[in-house]
C-alpha cells in the first residue's frame, strides 16, 4: 500500500510539476541542445530587438541618433524630462505583449531572444548612490517575468541576451547603447563587476525557470581586445557567478567583432555552453559556415545563430535550411521596426513622425511640445500588434517555404475584377515569382544589391514602390527586367470574353508583356508605350481574352524591360463563343519538345497528321502530341538549336473549344525559339546568348558592336554556354571585361554530357575606371574536341563582361607566355627585343590571331631594340622573329591603344 501511494504522489508530482513549469530545462549533450529526454532541440526563435534597447536604424534616427541616450536626449529636448519617461513607460508597456508573444507560437516559433539594457535592472555606475555597489530596480525584472509568463503558456523557451552592457561593449554605439563621454565596459573594472554582479542576480532568481533557455552573456562585443584576453577573463569570471547559484541553463558565447572571432574563447569552459556566432549578408552555402562547423566538431559543443535576418525572404528561407540542415538553432532580427518590409511586423511611420525626423535631421522651425508628445505617443500606440502591418510573407519565408516547394496564395483575387499586381504568391524566386535580384550577399561578395528597390509592400526580390494610381491599391511593380514575371491565384466566377486594362507607366522607351493563365499563353505578347514618366499611368487594352471558371493561376510575364506595372483590370464583354478559337502563342520548351498555346480550353480528336511544323523551312515530323488546357504539347524528331526557326501549320477540322467553337486551318504560324545557340569553337561567344544564368542582369553596352552586355554579378552567379568544339589544341581565351574600381576574376570550367567537369582556368580582371570602359584579358587554353557546357562562375564580382572569343591558328606554335622575348606587354607603341643576338640581321612580321599579316620588315637596331607597333588596331597579334629565314621567336602579345 505505501508503494503505491509513493508512486501515486510521484505521478501527481510529475503532473503538477508539469502544469506549473510547461516544458523541461533545455541542457547540452555533446554537440546538440537537447530536452530532458535527450532528444536534439532546435530552437527557432524572434529577437525581440527594439524593447528594452532602442537601436537608431529600427526608429529611422540613426543619421543624428544612433544609440538609445542620443534618441532620449532629442525626445527629451522637445518634450522635457518627465513626458519623455511617460513616452518610454509607453514604450516599453506597448512593444511586447502577450498578443505578441502568442502570435509568435501561432506563426511557429518555439522561443524568443530577449535583448536586455542593463540599466532597467541596475543603475549605471556613474548613478549608484554608493560607489561599487548595485542598485536593483524593478522594472527589467517585472517585464522580463511577463515575458516569461506569457511564453510559458505557449511552450516557448527565452533565452535571455545581455545587448547593452554596464558601459557599452562595442564601438558600434548603436548596438550597445554607448556612451563616447562615459568608459567602456572594457575601460571600467568598475562595469565589468557591475556585469558579473547582474549576471549572477538574474541567474539567481531565475534559477529554477523552465522557460528560460539560458544565458547570452554579452551581444556582439566589438571592442579591440588583444588575443580577447580581457573577453575571456569576464566571460570566466560571469561563468563562475552564474555556476554559484544556477548550475540548470545554458550558457551562450559570443565571440569578439559582432559574435564571430572566437580567438582565445576555445576550449569551452563549463560543460552547459553555447558558442553563439551571428550571421549576415553572406552566401547561404555550406562555405560559409564552415568555419563554426569546424569549431563545433573540434570541441564537441552545440551551436546557436543568436542573430541572422535584415536580407531578403529568398535568404531567411535559404539561411533557414541551412541552419537545420546541420542541427543549428537559430533567432531572426528583429520583430518590429518602423516602416519595414525585413521583419514580421511594420510599425506604422506618420506624417507627423516624419516631421520630428525632418526636425531632428535638418533642423528648421522646432516642433511644439504638444505636437511631438502627441505624435512620440501615438507611435507608441503603432507599437501595438494589431495596429502594425502583419508581413505574411516573411513568416512564410521563414517556415512554410523550408518544408515544402509550391506556393500558396498572397490573396485570391476575384475576376471579373481588379489585380493587384504586388499581390502574387507566396513562394520561392522561380515558383511564385522571378525577379534577377533576390537578396543582398555583401558580405560575401563586397557588393550591395537591394533586392526590393521600392523598399515598400512585401520582402520579395519583385521591386514594388508607392503609385501614383488611383485605379491600383496605392503600390505598383517597378525596375522590371526581361523575363521577370509574377504568378496570381485568381477566382475566375465567369467564363467569358473579357477585355483587359493593363495600367503601365515608363519613363524610358517602354517595353512588352503578355498574360498566361494556368501556363499558358492567352494573349500575345502586348507593347508597353512610353509615357513620358515612370508615375505617368496610361491604359493598355487587349480585347477578347478568353478565361474560364477553371483558370485557377494568371502569371503576367515582362517580355520586354522598361515599364512600371500598377493594376490590371478584367472586365466581361460577352460570352466566349463570340471570339474565335486561335492559337495565341508558341514556343520551345525543350530542343525537342514545343507547347502551342491556344486561347481557349481545346477538345477533340487529335491527330498529329494535321500539323507540320517546319524548320528553317524544312519539314520536321511530330512522335508525339499531347493535350494540357489550353495547349498542345508536340514532340519533334529532331532537335531544335539556337537561332533556329520553326513555324507551325494547321490543315485538320477535328479540334474544338470547349465552348464549341472550332479552329480554322492556318499557315506558317511563327514559334518563339528559346533556346540558346550552339556556340562553336573557335569563335566568339556574346555574353547575352547563354543557355542558363543564375543571378546575372543584362544591361545595353557602349562597346564597340553594341548589343548588350551581362553585369551586376556576385560571387556565386554563373552562365553556361552550349559549346561546340571543332578542333583540339590551344586557344587564346580572351575576355571583354569593364569594371569601375575592383578586380573581379572568374572561373572556367567544361562539362561533358556525363556531368563530368574539368575546370579550365581561373581568371582575374583588372578595374577599367569606368562600367562601359571595355578591355581585354587573354589566357592560353587547352581545349579539347567535341559538345560540352561551357560555365563561367563568377568568383570574383563587380565587373561586366560584354564577350568571351576563343582564337586558334598560328597559335598552336605559340609558346604560352606572353611575356616570352618582349616587353612591354601588353603595348600600345614599341615592342622590346630580349633574349636574342641583336647582332645579327632581324626581319618580323605581325600576324593576328587568323593567320592574316599586318606588319613586317626589319628590325632597325640603331634608333630602338625592337619593332613600332603604334599603328596597328587594339587586338592580340602573333609576331615572328627571323634570321634569314629562320626562326628566332615566335610569342603573342596584344596591342592597347595609347590613353
Amino acid at each position: 500500500m505505501m508503494k503505491k501511494l509513493t508512486w501515486l504522489l510521484l505521478i501527481l508530482f510529475s503532473c503538477c510539476f508539469t502544469c506549473l513549469y510547461g516544458q523541461d530545462l533545455l541542457h547540452v549533450s555533446g554537440k546538440d541542445i537537447v530536452d530532458s529526454s535527450g532528444e536534439p532541440y532546435i530552437l527557432k526563435g524572434m529577437g525581440l530587438g527594439g524593447w528594452m534597447l532602442q537601436e537608431g536604424y529600427m526608429l529611422q534616427t540613426a543619421s543624428f541618433a544612433n544609440p538609445q541616450h542620443q534618441i532620449r536626449a532629442r525626445i527629451a529636448d522637445l518634450i522635457g524630462e518627465e513626458d519623455t519617461q511617460v513616452f518610454y513607460d509607453a514604450w516599453l508597456a506597448n512593444h511586447v505583449r502577450k498578443i505578441d508573444i502568442d502570435s509568435l507560437a501561432a506563426w511557429g516559433f518555439n522561443s524568443v531572444r530577449l535583448p536586455i539594457h542593463y540599466n532597467l535592472f541596475t543603475l549605471p555606475i556613474e548613478d549608484e548612490p554608493v560607489a561599487g555597489e548595485n542598485t536593483w530596480l524593478e522594472v527589467g525584472f517585472a517585464l522580463t517575468d511577463s515575458l516569461i509568463k506569457w511564453c510559458k503558456a505557449n511552450d516557448m523557451y527565452v533565452v535571455l541576451d545581455l545587448h547593452a552592457a554596464p558601459g557599452g561593449q562595442g564601438q558600434d554605439e548603436g548596438i550597445s547603447d554607448y556612451d563616447t563621454s562615459k568608459p567602456s565596459l572594457w575601460e571600467s573594472e568598475a562595469n565589468r563587476a557591475k556585469t558579473i554582479a547582474l549576471w549572477r542576480k538574474i541567474a539567481e532568481k531565475y534559477v529554477d525557470e523552465t522557460a528560460i533557455a539560458g544565458y547570452d552573456l554579452i551581444n556582439e562585443p566589438n571592442w579591440p581586445l588583444d588575443g580577447n584576453t580581457l573577453l575571456r577573463e569576464l566571460y570566466g569570471d560571469i561563468t563562475a557567478a552564474i555556476r554559484e547559484v544556477d548550475q540548470n541553463h545554458i550558457i551562450f558565447i559570443e565571440g569578439n567583432w559582432f559574435a564571430n572571432d572566437f580567438t582565445g574563447l576555445t576550449p569551452p569552459w563549463d560543460d552547459n555552453m553555447v558558442y553563439s556566432p551571428h550571421k549576415y549578408w553572406s552566401i547561404n552555402d555550406q562555405s560559409s559556415i564552415q568555419w563554426v562547423l569546424d569549431i563545433r566538431e573540434q570541441n564537441d559543443i552545440p551551436l546557436y545563430l543568436g542573430e541572422t535576418g535584415e536580407n531578403s525572404n529568398t535568404w531567411f528561407r535559404d539561411a533557414v535550411e541551412l541552419f537545420e540542415t546541420h542541427n543549428i538553432g537559430w533567432a531572426w532580427w528583429p520583430m518590429k521596426k518602423v516602416e519595414s518590409i525585413a521583419g514580421p511586423l511594420s510599425v506604422t511611420k506618420s506624417e507627423d513622425y516624419q516631421t520630428l525626423l525632418d526636425y531632428w535631421s535638418n533642423g528648421g522651425t522646432k516642433p511644439t511640445a504638444e505636437f511631438a508628445r502627441s505624435t512620440l505617443m501615438t507611435l507608441t500606440e503603432d507599437l501595438k500588434l494589431e495596429n502594425s502591418h502583419y508581413q505574411k510573407d516573411v513568416i512564410d519565408a521563414l517556415f512554410r517555404q523550408v518544408e515544402e516547394s509550391g506556393t500558396i496564395p498572397f490573396r485570391t483575387q476575384e475576376i471579373p475584377g481588379r489585380i493587384d499586381v504586388t499581390d502574387f504568391d507566396l513562394g520561392a524566386n522561380g515558383e511564385a515569382y522571378f525577379d534577377a535580384d533576390i537578396a543582398n550577399y555583401q558580405v560575401s561578395t563586397g557588393s550591395y544589391t537591394a533586392w526590393n528597390q521600392g523598399w515598400a509592400y512585401r520582402n520579395d526580390g519583385v521591386d514594388i514602390e508607392l503609385s501614383s494610381d488611383p485605379q491600383s491599391n496605392g503600390y505598383n511593380v517597378g525596375w522590371i527586367s526581361s523575363d521577370e514575371w509574377m504568378k496570381y491565384d485568381i477566382n475566375v466566377t465567369e467564363s467569358a470574353n473579357y477585355q483587359v486594362s493593363v495600367r503601365v507607366a515608363s519613363g524610358g522607351e517602354g517595353g512588352k508583356f503578355h498574360l498566361q493563365a494556368d501556363g499558358s499563353a492567352i494573349t500575345s505578347v502586348t507593347d508597353a508605350p512610353a509615357t513620358g514618366d515612370w508615375q505617368g499611368w496610361q491604359t493598355v487594352v487587349i480585347e477578347d481574352v478568353i478565361l474560364d471558371t477553371e483558370d485557377q493561376k494568371l502569371t503576367f510575364y515582362a517580355d520586354q524591360a522598361g515599364f512600371n506595372l500598377s493594376a490590371i483590370h478584367f472586365e466581361v464583354m460577352g460570352s466566349t463563343t463570340e471570339v474565335d478559337l486561335q492559337v495565341v502563342g508558341g514556343q520551345t520548351i525543350t530542343n525537342e519538345k514545343i507547347q502551342v498555346d491556344f486561347n481557349k480550353r481545346i477538345s477533340g480528336e487529335l491527330n498529329s497528321e494535321d500539323f507540320r511544323f517546319s524548320l528553317n523551312n524544312t519539314a520536321i515530323s511530330i512522335s508525339n502530341l499531347e493535350l494540357d488546357g489550353r495547349s498542345l504539347l508536340f514532340d519533334i524528331a529532331r532537335e531544335v538549336s539556337g537561332g533556329d526557326e520553326l513555324k507551325l501549320s494547321y490543315a485538320g477540322n477535328g479540334i474544338s473549344a470547349n465552348d464549341g467553337t472550332m479552329i480554322t486551318a492556318f499557315s506558317d504560324k511563327s514559334i518563339t525559339n528559346t533556346i540558346r545557340p550552339m556556340h562553336e569553337i573557335p569563335g566568339q561567344i556574346e555574353a547575352e546568348d547563354f543557355f542558363v544564368q543564375s543571378g546575372i542582369a543584362l544591361e545595353a553596352t557602349t562597346d564597340t558592336g553594341g548589343g548588350e552586355n551581362i553585369g551586376f554579378l556576385d560571387r556565386g552567379d554563373y552562365l553556361d554556354y552550349q559549346v561546340n568544339i571543332l578542333v583540339a589544341g590551344e586557344y587564346l581565351v580572351t575576355y571583354r571585361t569593364a569594371a569601375e574600381s575592383e578586380t573581379g576574376a572568374a572561373k572556367a570550367t567544361l562539362i561533358d554530357e556525363n556531368g563530368i567537369a574539368t575546370v579550365l582556368h581561373d581568371i582575374s580582371f583588372e578595374p577599367t575606371g569606368g562600367w562601359q570602359n571595355w578591355a581585354s584579358t587573354t589566357i592560353a587554353e587547352e581545349l579539347p574536341v567535341g559538345a560540352f557546357t561551357l560555365r563561367i562562375e563568377i568568383t570574383e564580382p563587380l565587373f561586366n563582361i560584354n564577350w568571351i572569343a576563343f582564337e586558334q591558328g598560328l597559335l598552336l606554335n605559340v609558346n604560352s607566355d606572353l611575356a616570352k622575348g618582349i616587353y612591354p606587354n601588353p603595348t600600345s607603341d614599341w615592342l622590346t627585343l630580349t633574349e636574342l643576338d641583336m647582332s645579327q640581321t632581324l626581319t618580323f612580321k605581325v600576324f593576328d590571331l587568323n593567320g592574316k599579316l599586318y606588319q613586317s620588315g626589319k628590325i632597325e637596331l640603331n634608333s630602338h631594340p625592337g619593332i613600332n607597333v603604334a599603328a596597328l588596331p587594339e587586338g592580340i597579334y602573333v609576331l615572328q622573329v627571323f634570321n634569314k629565314d629562320q626562326p628566332q621567336l615566335t610569342t603573342r602579345f596584344i596591342k592597347q591603344n595609347s590613353e
